[in-house]
């Protein structure tokens, strides 16, 4: 029996959201990565009991949040964490940042890619290095001949995103040993954007520590509860670095730069990971019958192509074949429904469409496509 209400509207108009208040105007909201779910309850409680105490003072949340990591992967990966691999960063992205002071040089990965990795080496000045993945029996996966080719004497950073956001791919064993040992050949840091792995839809996550002994030594892994959770404004992260001397080049690129965590984020995230998987494995249960949904529409429909997704619930639709000059501003001023715009990701005439919603809203969003493509 179903124990949480995803089927819940809620309102968010009005609540300073960057998905629906800060997209210039009424459209229906299918874009920003955060769900249109409340956050599960243990999180609402741990943070109410948490502000009760009426005290914030200055906080640290190693103690208290490094045990829960290390356990969380001994229970969810059978893998067994040294406590003094993780730091704790503002955010994935910042903390993937911070990774690219240390090589100091350019940085590669392929596209399509989550937009924010794309202006990494803006931030840091240096230059970026975009390589196509490739599509092969119906997947995307990594183009490892274009990679030898694109990678020059001055990259050092190579960016992993998985699972990957937007395509949804979930690298198996055999891919990821094939991006270490290109790592390795050319001496790059291996830089793992693992924001959504605990939604796995279907295969088997593989942290970038524990692919092989290369990749262990020669890795930062970054994840969070933002995505699973829904609580990405509450902004902490962590990195998982075992080699000891990147992890002194990591805390010297980042020195004065990593806040504290704030008292009620550290209980949040707390209770997310030591309470909260019943309703983890509920939401992946609405998620997977969301993309069944979409899936059954998207075969409909001529010209709309999607990528199976097999993990986050972001989904990746390529409408090149619809003969739409601008996809994205189309169904944007004709139906009123905000997609994200693939050319964000490096792709032109995609859609990245987020189906972290009640079906209704989903329903809803591909009803006014419908009605603009008759």
């Amino acid at each position: 029996m179903e124990k949480y209400n995803f089927d819940e509207s809620i309102d968010r108009r009005g609540t300073f959201c960057e998905k629906w208040d800060a997209q210039g105007g009424e459209y229906l909201a299918m874009w920003v990565a955060d769900m249109d779910f409340k956050s599960p309850q243990p999180i609402l409680d741990a943070m109410r009991r948490r502000v009760e105490d009426g005290i914030f003072g200055y906080t640290e949340n190693e103690w208290e949040l490094n045990e829960v990591v290390t356990e969380y992967y001994r229970k969810h990966y059978g893998y067994t964490l040294d406590p003094a691999w993780i730091v704790w960063t503002a955010g994935v992205m910042p903390g993937v940042n911070m990774a690219g002071r240390i090589g100091n040089g350019d940085i590669i990965y392929q596209t399509p890619v989550y937009h924010h990795i794309r202006i990494v080496n803006e931030e840091l000045h240096k230059r970026r290095i975009e390589v196509p993945l490739k599509q092969q029996d119906g997947r995307y996966t990594f183009d490892m001949d274009a990679l030898e080719e694109a990678v020059t004497p001055e990259t050092t950073t190579f960016i992993l995103c998985n699972p990957h956001n937007p395509v949804g791919r979930v690298y198996t064993q055999a891919e990821l040993e094939q991006v270490t040992a290109f790592c390795t050949r050319h001496k790059l840091l291996l830089v793992s954007d693992e924001i959504h792995s605990q939604l796995i839809l279907e295969g088997k996550h593989i942290p970038a520590f524990m692919i092989n002994e290369e990749a262990r030594m020669n890795s930062i892994t970054f994840t969070s509860a933002a995505k699973t959770y829904n609580i990405p404004s509450l902004a902490l992260a962590f990195a998982i670095i075992p080699n000891p001397e990147i992890r002194a080049a990591f805390l010297d690129a980042s020195c004065g730069l990593i806040p504290a965590a704030n008292p009620i984020t550290i209980k949040a995230v707390k209770a997310a990971y030591t309470q909260c998987d019943a309703w983890r494995q509920e939401l992946l249960a609405y998620i997977r019958d969301n993309r069944a949904y979409l899936e059954r529409w998207v075969a409909g429909h001529a010209g709309i192509c999607m990528t199976h997704m097999e993990a986050t619930y972001l989904a990746w639709l390529d409408v090149s074949g619809l003969g739409i000059e601008n996809p994205w501003q189309f169904f944007r001023e004709r139906a009123g429904v905000n997609f994200s715009d693939g050319r964000e990701y490096g792709a032109e005439k995609f859609l990245r469409v987020n189906i972290g919603c009640p079906r209704a809203q989903l329903a809803e969003a591909l009803d006014r496509v419908d009605r603009v493509l008759v």
